[in-house]
């Protein structure tokens, strides 16, 4: 986080933070996979931009998926701001909000989201996974610390808008 923040107190670019703030997340809990959406308002899509993993170039070839709302997590996240964090995509009560783009890309069963939204339009989400369900329980201390990230990427983002 400190990193994140001296990094935009002088000039920076837009990709170098999103990459620390990433990277920062992938390193700090372990994750699987780690990955940056970013709004395609030409297409009304979000697409991942890049991330850190294993196989993260066809990952991200298949992370995309419409802005036009549908009942599940990735929509829900997004219209509503909402962290998710989603410890078992099998599990009865959430199996149909998993959307079918996202099992046929993927085959991790644990992920969380972290919306990204500047001034109520979601512009991007970070997206975090770990192959074994119910893998990592994140602490109220460790949200907290990826929340403040993520707001510091949203931040950089309102800097160069």
């Amino acid at each position: 986080l400190n990193d994140v923040n001296n990094t935009m107190s002088g000039e920076y670019r837009l990709n170098d933070v999103l990459q620390m703030v990433l990277e920062s997340i992938y390193r700090g809990l372990g994750f699987r996979h780690v990955v940056v959406f970013s709004r395609d308002a030409k297409n009304n899509k979000m697409v991942a931009r890049f991330g850190f993993g294993e196989n993260i170039a066809a990952i991200l070839s298949d992370f995309h998926f419409s802005l036009n709302f549908e009942a599940d997590v990735f929509h829900l996240s997004l219209a509503k701001g909402l962290d998710i964090v989603i410890e078992d995509v099998g599990a009865p009560s959430i199996a149909n909000k998993i959307p079918n783009w996202y099992i046929r890309a993927i085959n991790s069963r644990y992920f969380l989201l972290l919306p990204m939204v500047v001034n109520n339009m979601p512009v991007g989400l970070i997206y975090a996974d770990m192959l074994e369900a119910k893998k990592l329980q994140i602490t109220p201390k460790e949200m907290s610390l990826l929340s403040d990230l993520r707001n510091q990427a949203v931040l950089a983002i309102q800097q160069k808008i």
